[in-house]
């Protein structure tokens, strides 16, 4: 068991120095082949959670009931806080809103004294916008809300963000299949140009009686190793990308307006190489049993 793993390791990083040229245009077309996968995923987690976190800007607000106790007004929000997809209930005192309509308009302090027409209000911030729905049927049952003024929310606004996550999560699943098996098939055609370029060592492994599973390993962990080598380059090259465009962002836009994300190099790279290493060995496996099926 031994020897047999040393003859295949030893063939492996043979072929490797032995065909450098070949090994270097394999892990280039790994690397590039995974950099498209690598960064339509990174773009689609990063606008997604973008996306994620646009309900927390939408609210509910509606109005109580004019002469509703303080006590109700606590019982309310309490009924409100305890329903899925509410992040928060706050109470708009209708003084503290008095004011900063005043203060908004612009109105000198002899006119301060006017007679306050705002009621108390509740506003609700939401964690999910599908939930909205639920929402505005449970305000509407509440006993302290106020029918007059009604319930207002961004109903369109809210319609739309909801189409465009909708969106954004199918697009990045059909998005992330197309490249995984255009990623696939870049690696195969490289790994297949180096079984063929290599079929006189097949021919004289045959001969002196090696099996075709014999055969077949060091190309296994041969393409394993090149597609963990490109997995390992496209890490770093996005990696540098990613830090370059964070710099110009910063730069163009300023510290406040930048995204300031780090980019998550070391578990992309990890993950971009353990991929580039399946996609490697599933590409031999395909290459080397075709070349030893026609070839026998």
């Amino acid at each position: 068991m031994l020897d047999r793993l040393e003859f295949i390791l030893s063939e492996t990083f043979t072929a490797l120095r032995r065909n450098p040229l070949m090994t270097i245009s394999a892990v280039n077309t790994a690397a590039i082949a995974l950099i498209i996968l690598g960064g339509l995923g990174y773009s689609y987690i990063a606008l997604k959670a973008q996306l994620d976190r646009l309900p927390e800007q939408f609210q509910v607000t509606f109005s109580i009931k004019p002469g509703t106790k303080l006590e109700q007004i606590s019982e309310s929000a309490q009924t409100l806080r305890r329903l899925d997809g509410v992040r928060r209930v706050v109470l708009l005192p209708k003084e503290s809103e008095w004011e900063k309509y005043l203060r908004k308009q612009g109105v000198s302090n002899e006119y301060k004294d006017i007679e306050n027409p705002l009621p108390d209000q509740l506003l609700v911030s939401l964690t999910d916008l599908e939930k909205t729905d639920g929402v505005r049927s449970k305000i509407e049952s509440l006993p302290t809300f106020y029918a007059a003024d009604g319930i207002r929310d961004a109903v369109e606004e809210r319609r739309k963000v909801t189409a465009l996550l909708e969106f954004v999560r199918w697009a990045g699943i059909l998005l992330g299949v197309i490249t995984f098996f255009t990623a696939g098939a870049l690696i195969l055609n490289s790994v297949h140009l180096t079984v063929i370029a290599r079929q006189q060592e097949i021919r004289i492994m045959r001969m002196v009686g090696a099996t075709n599973s014999r055969i077949r390993w060091p190309f296994l962990l041969e393409g394993g190793m090149q597609g963990a080598m490109g997995g390992i380059v496209a890490g770093l090259l996005l990696w540098l990308l990613a830090w370059y465009l964070s710099k110009r962002s910063s730069e163009i836009t300023g510290p406040l307006l930048s995204s300031g994300g780090d980019f998550p190099a070391l578990r992309i790279t990890l993950f971009l190489a353990g991929v580039g290493a399946i996609l490697g060995i599933l590409a031999a496996a395909v290459s080397v049993r075709n070349y030893l099926r026609v070839n026998k």
